[in-house]
């Protein structure tokens, strides 16, 4: 259960989220003492987003003085253009969220920010008043922070395997990239129960609809992988460094 059901002075219904309970990780620092006194203090409300576009900086405002939207259930995405040129950001429970914060539109060279839920969005609004009663709680602070540098890892990874000139090694490498946090194994491969249309994987590898749905029919002739459902099956093992194209040299480098 993912949360409850409370009634404000006014009559109106909010859901709320012990996020501590919902979110263990957060807490692995406390000892069994500490945590028993925190879970009841990290009460949060709850936002429920269907799948679809998603007006982010919206419900942003709930969390705007404070640490930001804590996503605790459902898959997302991120989605970045300048111009007709696009790229993307999977997101999942874990992440912390600051729709926010300055996003490109005043920036130098401005670019857009669209949000989409993939899989029905939980959100817990970690503001002010949350921050306040986890204040006694460093060692959960500590492991937001580290989640975000963790995100940005993850991002690096990611502008990593778009440098791979080939889409086919590029492809592959997404692939086992995103089974490594959202995979199943099974007796028949390994299963990826996301709704990743080849648009939106083309957005996320850096690659044109059309040449990411040849290279897929490839993988797929291949025995690399099948669409399963709304989903994807991983076939094999992951690439190695053998099975990769080298990379081109560059002119004048060492």
């Amino acid at each position: 259960m993912l949360g409850s059901m409370t009634v404000d002075a006014g009559g109106a219904r909010h859901a709320q989220v012990r996020v501590l309970q919902v979110d263990a990780e957060l807490a692995e620092r406390l000892d069994a003492r500490r945590l028993q006194r925190a879970v009841p203090l990290s009460v949060a409300r709850l936002l429920l987003r269907d799948a679809g576009a998603w007006s982010a900086e919206e419900d942003a405002a709930w969390a705007r003085d404070g640490v930001g939207l804590l996503v605790v259930a459902g898959v997302l995405v991120r989605r970045v253009g300048v111009r007709d040129r696009f790229g993307a950001e999977l997101l999942a429970a874990g992440d912390l969220l600051q729709p926010f914060a300055h996003d490109g539109e005043e920036a130098t060279l401005p670019f857009t920010s669209r949000w989409r839920v993939l899989t029905p969005l939980r959100l817990a609004v970690l503001d002010r008043a949350w921050m306040v009663r986890m204040a006694p709680y460093p060692e959960v602070i500590a492991e937001i922070v580290r989640r975000v540098m963790v995100r940005s890892r993850r991002l690096a990874s990611m502008l990593a395997i778009a440098q791979h000139h080939r889409l086919d090694d590029r492809l592959r490498l997404f692939f086992w990239e995103v089974a490594d946090r959202f995979g199943r194994v099974g007796p028949d491969g390994v299963r990826l129960d996301l709704p990743l249309t080849h648009d939106l994987i083309g957005h996320l590898v850096g690659a044109h609809r059309p040449s990411v749905s040849a290279a897929l029919k490839r993988l797929a002739d291949a025995g690399r992988l099948q669409r399963r459902d709304r989903g994807w099956l991983l076939l094999g093992s992951p690439p190695d460094a053998d099975e990769l194209e080298s990379p081109e040299p560059v002119p004048g480098s060492d």
